[in-house]
């Protein structure tokens, strides 16, 4: 059964683990955060065709490794797998030779979809300008702006100074905004 699948199965996807036993299970793990990891794989630059297996390698590592579960915190523990494996994904040589299209071919479109084919677009955009980070920066952005996750906490999880973090946010959203000029 792929991830996705077992995701909307469960009645709410985003919600903490509150197991009574200290160490919850895999199925635990993947019911509460499986939107989670899908999300941040998705913004660390996986494409959604390879999202399903990427979030199946990143809860097998979590299965193999549960034990190294550390005081962190389970969400810092997943953010740290996916992004890993992101990296890693990012890595290999099928996807280098892959050659991505810059505009996304027109379709019809029903009047009443204008909005969701709108948001669609902006989504993809962000992915494509985020694909033009480096690895540490797109790390530390996806954390803060689009997590929400704490200046601190994020520079926690990556495992940098906070003034280093806040260095590479602010490079990252610099980048960003030039990169959305050109366009």
């Amino acid at each position: 059964m792929s991830v996705l699948r077992m995701l909307s199965s469960a009645p709410t996807a985003d919600r903490e683990v509150t197991s009574v036993s200290s160490a919850p299970t895999v199925r635990e793990i993947v019911l509460s955060h499986g939107r989670y990891v899908w999300r941040l794989l998705r913004f660390l630059g996986v494409p959604e065709r390879d999202l399903d297996d990427l979030c199946q390698e990143v809860f097998t590592t979590v299965h193999q490794k549960r034990g190294a579960l550390s005081d962190t915190g389970l969400r810092s523990w997943l953010y740290a797998i996916c992004t890993n494996h992101a990296r890693n994904y990012r890595k290999r040589a099928h996807h280098r030779r892959e050659a991505l299209v810059e505009a996304i071919p027109e379709s019809s479109v029903a009047p009443s979809q204008e909005e969701g084919l709108e948001l669609a677009q902006a989504q993809e955009q962000l992915l494509l300008l985020l694909d033009r980070l480096d690895d540490d920066k797109r790390t530390i952005f996806v954390l803060h702006a689009i997590e929400e996750v704490s200046m601190e906490d994020a520079a926690e999880i990556v495992g940098c100074p906070l003034s280093t973090a806040y260095f590479r946010f602010r490079r990252a959203r610099a980048q960003l905004e030039a990169a959305m000029v050109k366009q």
